[in-house]
């Protein structure tokens, strides 16, 4: 496997998030109530107010979440762009999607602008100078700042619903996945929930504030790693003390999930001792769309095989 640090701070940046189980926060999201109307006239989560005059029909994506998220919405002639991630399997699930449609790796205004969007979806980590260029010629730009939970998406699923006047079609997508959570919370009832710990080579756990953290809840599991907050690198010697029943890892790192099985200071830990390693479809795992759904799926088939 090889990635760049670029590509690992750019999926960590993406999948960051913060993790309350979604059966908790059902009971009191904040979703979108506006109507689809335009003029549009809504601050982004930024802070910033944005107007969008008129339904827009020529869009560029400039996040990997918001690539999924469209594809469920517009159609494929009303998207500009979209970013490279979306071509790639390995972190993508619209592959075949996104053929044709231009792509982005590095956000910069004059490629963004080349494909004369209407509308421009952004992460806030973009550099602060591509917005306000972009901005500047008068196309609405909406920047994203909430990865932080299965919560969120489900929120940025409604904003994006209402950015490109689709909002009752998001809203059906949005009840779809808390239907799909619930089914597994169901199955689990009465079950022992394992203890998970999701680690990756770059020795990284999710802890709380991950979406991770979101899909081992939902999916009936107990994070072990729950008392860090986000991503923390951690030790052997923390992973032996955290013992955890199972352990998850996206299918792009598979090599290292051999490595820990036989790494001698890691023999006691329960998860080894039963062989209770496991690859996550990493297009799932990294998800930040209605395609999370997809690693809770995975994931609660791992943990109850014969409930699946």
């Amino acid at each position: 496997m090889k990635k760049s640090v670029v590509l690992l701070l750019g999926v960590l940046l993406t999948i960051s998030a913060t993790g309350t189980s979604l059966a908790a926060t059902h009971h009191h999201h904040h979703y979108v109530k506006t109507k689809s109307a335009f003029p549009l006239h809504i601050k982004d989560q930024s802070g910033h107010w944005v107007t969008v005059q008129k339904k827009p029909v020529h869009i560029a994506s400039v996040t990997e979440g918001t690539d999924e998220i469209l594809s469920a919405l517009v159609p494929k002639k009303d998207i500009a762009m979209v970013t490279s991630f979306a071509s790639d399997p390995l972190y993508s699930n619209i592959v075949h999607f996104a053929k044709g449609i231009p792509a982005i790796g590095n956000a910069n205004a004059e490629q963004v602008l080349a494909v004369h969007p209407d509308l421009v979806l952004m992460a806030s980590y973009v550099a602060p100078g591509v917005v306000s260029q972009i901005e500047q010629t008068g196309i609405p730009v909406y920047e994203f700042t909430n990865f932080n939970s299965i919560a969120n998406i489900e929120q940025n699923i409604e904003v994006v619903g209402q950015l490109t006047g689709t909002l009752p079609k998001a809203k059906v997508i949005v009840h779809r996945m808390q239907i799909q959570i619930q089914s597994f919370l169901k199955m689990d009832k009465g079950l022992v929930h394992p203890t998970v710990l999701d680690y990756s080579s770059y020795g990284f756990a999710a802890g709380r504030q991950t979406t991770v953290n979101d899909v081992i809840v939902d999916a009936g599991g107990v994070n072990v790693a729950k008392g860090l907050n986000g991503w923390q690198k951690i030790t052997d010697e923390e992973i032996v003390k955290m013992n955890p029943q199972v352990i998850i890892d996206s299918t792009d790192d598979g090599v290292f999930l051999d490595k820990i099985a036989k790494n001698p200071a890691l023999q006691t830990v329960s998860a080894i001792k039963h062989h209770r390693l496991y690859l996550i479809n990493s297009a799932d795992l990294a998800s930040v769309s209605q395609f999370a759904v997809n690693a809770v799926r995975d994931l609660h088939q791992v943990l109850f095989p014969r409930h699946a």
